[in-house]
C-alpha cells in the first residue's frame, strides 16, 4: 500500500470517531472560533481607518509641506510662499487661468459629545473655494458655504452626529469665538467627515495666525508630480516637501495601525495559546483512545508517516471550522460598525485579507495542536498500545 493509501485509511478511521468525541472536538472548534473572531475584530481597526481615509483622496491631490514637518498641523508657510507654489509647472488650471491650489489653516478646537457630554477635541479646518477643486469629494449636503471675513462654518455629516451645537443655525464657542453653523458635508465617507470647515483667513485671525499650514493643489494628471516636486524643491527661495496627498495620508496613519495592528496579534497570540493548550488535550485524548487502533494498524504495516499525517489532519479539521465560524463571526458582528477612537469615528473593516490571515492562523494552531499527539502516536511502542484499555 502507497503512503497515500495509508494516508488515506488512517485519516478516514481519525475522522469517523469524531463523533464519539464530539464535547472535546466543539471545545477545541469554540476556542479557535473566538481567537479567531478576536484578532480579526482587532485587526479590523486598523483595516478601517486606513479604507476610511482613503475614501476621499484623488490622485492627483499633493500637499505641500515646510521642509522637516512630521504633518500638517506642525507646518508654517507664508504667503509669500504660497503664492511661490502657485506659480510652480504641473498645476491644472481653472477655465479662467487660476492655479487649483488651496493654502490650508488648521487648528484642534474643543467641542462637547452628545454621548456622555464630555469635552473632546476636533479639528478645524481652515480652507477656500479653490479647496472644492482640489478635493472635489467634499459636498455640500445641507444648508450654504462659509463665507469669507465672517465667522462661520460647516460641519462633517460624522462630526454633527457625534457633538452637540452641529446643527443648521447653531452656534459655537471656539476659543471665546462665536461660529455659526451653516452647513453640512460629505466626502464618500473619508475622515474628513470628522471635521470643521471655515474661511482659512478668517480661522488665522481668529487664532492669532500669520501663517498657513500646508497648501493642497491639484495637478494636470498623476504624471505631472515629478516635474512639480522638482520645481518647487530646487527652488531657493523654498524650503519644502512634497507629497502625493495619498502617499502623505499613509505615511501619518503608519505608525498607529503598526501599534494597532502589534495588539491585533498580541491579544491573538495569547489566546492562541489558550486554543493549542485546548487542542493538545483534544489530541492526546484522541490518541490514547484510538491507541490499540493505531498500534493494530501499525502491526499490519502502516508507517509512522502515516499516522503522523493522519492526526495533523484530524487536527486542521477541527481547526478548519473554527476558522470559519470566527471569521463569519467577526464579519456579521463588526464590518461596517462604527467606532469612535483617537477623536475620529469611522467603521471598521474585516477585509479579505484579514479573513485570509484569521483562517491561516486557525491552521497553524491546528498544527501545532496536532503536533505532539501525532508524533505520540507514531512512536508508542506497538505491544505496549497493543495492551491498552
Amino acid at each position: 500500500m502507497s503512503l497515500i493509501s495509508e494516508i488515506a485509511a488512517a485519516t478516514a478511521l481519525n475522522l469517523k470517531s469524531l463523533p464519539q468525541r464530539l464535547g472535546a472536538s466543539l471545545v477545541t472548534v469554540i476556542g479557535v472560533a473566538t481567537t479567531v473572531a478576536v484578532m480579526i475584530s482587532l485587526l479590523a481597526i486598523g483595516a478601517g481607518l486606513v479604507k476610511t481615509s482613503s475614501r476621499a483622496i484623488d490622485p492627483n491631490e499633493v500637499i505641500v509641506l515646510p521642509s522637516g514637518a512630521q504633518s500638517e498641523y506642525a507646518g508654517s508657510l507664508s504667503r509669500d510662499a504660497v503664492a511661490q507654489i502657485a506659480q510652480a509647472p504641473g498645476l491644472a488650471h481653472t477655465p479662467d487661468g487660476r492655479p487649483i491650489l488651496q493654502p490650508q489653516a488648521l487648528t484642534i478646537v474643543e467641542v462637547t459629545k452628545k454621548s456622555d457630554g464630555e469635552p473632546t477635541n476636533i479639528a478645524l479646518r481652515g480652507t477656500g473655494p479653490m479647496g472644492k477643486l482640489v478635493n472635489p469629494s467634499v459636498q455640500l449636503i445641507q444648508g450654504r458655504m462659509f463665507r469669507p471675513a465672517v465667522h462661520e462654518l460647516i460641519v462633517g455629516k460624522v462630526a454633527q452626529k457625534q457633538f452637540r451645537n452641529m446643527q443648521i443655525g447653531d452656534t459655537i464657542r471656539l476659543r471665546s469665538v462665536e461660529w455659526k453653523v451653516v452647513g453640512v458635508f460629505e466626502a464618500k465617507g473619508g475622515l474628513v467627515e470628522n471635521q470643521m470647515l471655515a474661511d482659512a483667513d478668517t480661522v488665522m485671525a481668529a487664532f492669532d495666525r500669520t501663517a498657513y499650514q500646508s497648501v493642497e493643489a491639484r495637478l494636470e494628471s498623476p504624471a505631472a508630480f515629478r516635474q512639480f516636486k522638482d520645481a518647487l524643491t530646487s527652488n531657493p527661495q523654498l524650503n519644502v516637501d512634497v507629497k502625493l496627498f495619498a502617499d502623505y495620508i499613509q505615511g501619518q496613519l503608519k505608525q498607529l495601525t503598526t501599534v494597532l495592528n502589534f495588539v491585533g496579534y498580541f491579544v491573538g497570540g495569547v489566546m492562541a495559546i489558550g486554543a493549542i493548550i485546548s487542542a493538545l488535550n483534544t489530541m492526546y485524548s484522541a490518541v490514547d483512545a484510538r491507541a490499540r487502533e493505531i498500534a493494530t494498524l501499525r502491526a499490519i504495516g502502516f508507517g509512522g508517516g502515516a499516522v503522523v499525517v493522519s492526526v495533523m489532519i484530524e487536527s486542521l479539521v477541527l481547526a478548519a471550522p473554527g476558522a470559519l465560524l470566527g471569521a463569519a463571526a467577526a464579519w456579521l458582528v463588526f464590518n461596517g460598525r462604527a467606532i469612535s477612537a483617537l477623536n475620529l469615528t469611522f467603521p471598521l473593516a474585516v477585509t479579505a485579507p484579514l479573513v485570509a490571515t484569521g483562517v491561516f492562523f486557525a491552521l497553524a494552531i491546528g498544527l501545532a495542536g496536532g503536533f505532539t499527539p501525532s508524533i505520540r502516536a507514531a512512536t508508542r511502542p506497538v505491544a505496549t498500545a497493543l495492551r491498552a484499555t
